[in-house]
């Protein structure tokens, strides 16, 4: 249904919140256009609970992302959402690390007009998502389509998101058995556009110099095709900033990642394309390259491997 992340509110854990100590607090951070849509998704479910649950309003508390110099070494990190001491975090009383990717920092929440008392930069939006998208990272219902996303095939088994041992959910049986199986034959990659006189790019770059590449006028769904070939789609462009973006893929035809030995797909030179139309503008046409990201590559997995 949604992508979250969970942070423990500390005031409960220290025995001054609304239930005096007698309960547990947390925050849940989900995609603003789904909020109300979760409040009374919880309020329905949560029966004879002792839970209470409200929206916060945007002129309470806001969300930040929180991450270092590329230049200091980005290590592996154990999967899963863990909630960050604020005396170890020194960047407010709610923080957790992002732990979806390697390099992705962390995450707090503040009221709403402060910032973090932290010597970094301050920088838009924009440069977070466009960081996010270079590490082929996921995020709201844009990306996710609401009970149409299946959790291997948009990485959320590699970012934390499932938990094997729990039973009981929509859609258990078909995730348990993906997972057992080994074989997830798409995944959420990111993608380099570029114009259709150019040679294949040899690396991930995001370039804001690429105007004629806007990504943004790319409508979601937009099948890849095979440059000079015919056959079945590759996959699905899903959403972009400029001349990069995530699109849900076929590995074996648009990557040179093997699921199955005797399985024979991509071939060094094939290349691909987006073809859409603009009113008043006609066709459209541009060139996809699709990137794995290297902390995809882990044996066992998913199935993923290098060839």
């Amino acid at each position: 249904m949604n992508d979250v992340f969970i942070y423990v509110d500390s005031s409960y854990t220290k025995g001054v919140g609304k239930y005096d100590g007698q309960g547990e607090g947390w925050y849940i951070e989900v995609d603003a256009k789904e909020a109300e849509s979760l409040v009374r998704f919880l309020k329905k479910y949560k029966l004879r609970s002792k839970l209470e649950a409200r929206l916060v309003e945007e002129a309470e508390l806001g969300v930040w992302s929180v991450w270092e110099k590329e230049s200091k070494k980005e290590g592996w990190t154990k999967h899963g959402l863990a909630s960050v001491k604020s005396e170890e975090a020194n960047i407010g009383d709610i923080a957790l690390s992002d732990r979806r990717a390697p390099g992705m920092g962390r995450r707090l929440i503040l009221p709403t007009g402060k910032k973090p008392e932290i010597e970094l930069d301050e920088t838009s939006e924009d440069s977070y998502t466009i960081r996010r998208y270079l590490k082929g990272v996921p995020e709201g219902q844009d990306e996710l389509l609401k009970e149409a996303s299946l959790p291997q095939e948009s990485n959320i088994d590699f970012m934390g998101g499932i938990d094997y041992r729990k039973g009981c959910y929509v859609g258990q049986e078909l995730t348990i058995r993906t997972h057992h199986t080994g074989v997830v034959r798409k995944r959420i990659v990111p993608i380099m556009l570029y114009p259709s006189s150019s040679a294949e790019p040899a690396s991930l770059k995001y370039d804001p110099s690429s105007i004629s590449l806007d990504s943004s006028k790319l409508p979601c769904g937009t099948n890849f095709g095979r440059v000079g070939k015919k056959g079945r789609s590759a996959g699905k462009w899903l959403k972009g900033v400029g001349n990069i973006g995530l699109g849900l893929c076929r590995l074996e035809i648009m990557t040179d990642v093997v699921i199955q030995e005797e399985s024979v797909g991509y071939k060094a030179g094939d290349e691909f394309k987006l073809e859409w139309e603009i009113d008043g503008e006609g066709e459209k046409c541009v060139k996809a390259k699709a990137f794995v990201p290297s902390w995809h590559l882990r044996t066992g997995r998913g199935g993923l491997d290098k060839s």
